[in-house]
């Protein structure tokens, strides 16, 4: 995405995001909806409720990445509800997480977008079960939340690379999870099948990955500075 269209983009949103009901109240109306979309999702695949694409994942919640990267960005609502309310700014762990959150939903859009969705249907992107809640609705507020609303002081390359923990931690919960099972009959995603694929190709996934986050966290950090009046410096 140039950096003309990202400006175009944020004059266009920022008018509507800034006007009429006062920041506090889009931000307790963006928090909620965030908590409350990944809770029903999450909730709905664990018990059926409402069939979904994906309800094999019922009884290994925690082995995908996008419950993992929905699961913190309701933490980091909930937090940012606390401290709305405290009156006072995100404290820069919190920052930290919401950023975290915002670059892996972001990274799960992009995953089911240019991945699984030819794989597998679109369906899996706009699935009421759930997956158009963990896919596309919590990324898009994720985003909108971190660049327009979070009240937090600015972010720079440090933070950029420790939101990059999370991530980390999941690779390596995932890798050694399969590494035990002894086969990929768990991988959550295809080029998680580290059994059957060359030890290069898992490596080369793996750095892929990170170097993509890392730089949309990085992109976050710069655009926030535009975009979000707490963050101007």
């Amino acid at each position: 995405m140039c950096p003309h269209y990202i400006h175009f983009l944020t004059a266009r949103l920022n008018p509507y995001l800034m006007s009429g009901l006062d920041l506090r109240k889009k931000t307790i109306i963006v928090e909620s909806l965030i908590i409350v979309f990944v809770l029903y999702a999450l909730i709905n695949m664990y018990f059926g409720f409402i069939q979904t694409v994906e309800f094999a994942v019922s009884t290994n919640i925690l082995l995908y990445y996008t419950n993992w990267s929905n699961i913190l960005a309701a933490i980091g609502a909930a937090l940012s509800l606390y401290y709305l309310h405290k009156g006072t700014k995100l404290p820069r762990l919190v920052a930290i997480l919401k950023l975290a959150s915002t670059m892996m939903l972001t990274v799960t859009f992009l995953v089911v977008v240019l991945i699984l969705c030819p794989q597998g249907g679109i369906q899996i992107l706009i699935d009421v079960g759930g997956m158009i809640f963990l896919h596309l609705f919590v990324p898009i507020l994720a985003v909108l939340d971190f660049l327009f609303l979070a009240n937090m002081d600015a972010l720079g390359k440090k933070e950029a690379v420790l939101s990059l923990v999370p991530m980390m931690i999941y690779a390596v919960g995932i890798i050694t999870v399969l590494l035990i099972a002894g086969n990929d009959d768990l991988a959550p995603y295809p080029f998680l099948r580290i059994h059957s694929q060359p030890v290069y190709v898992t490596m080369l996934w793996t750095a892929g990955l990170f170097l993509l986050g890392y730089a949309l966290s990085y992109g976050y950090t710069k655009l926030g500075k535009r975009t979000n009046p707490s963050m101007k410096e």
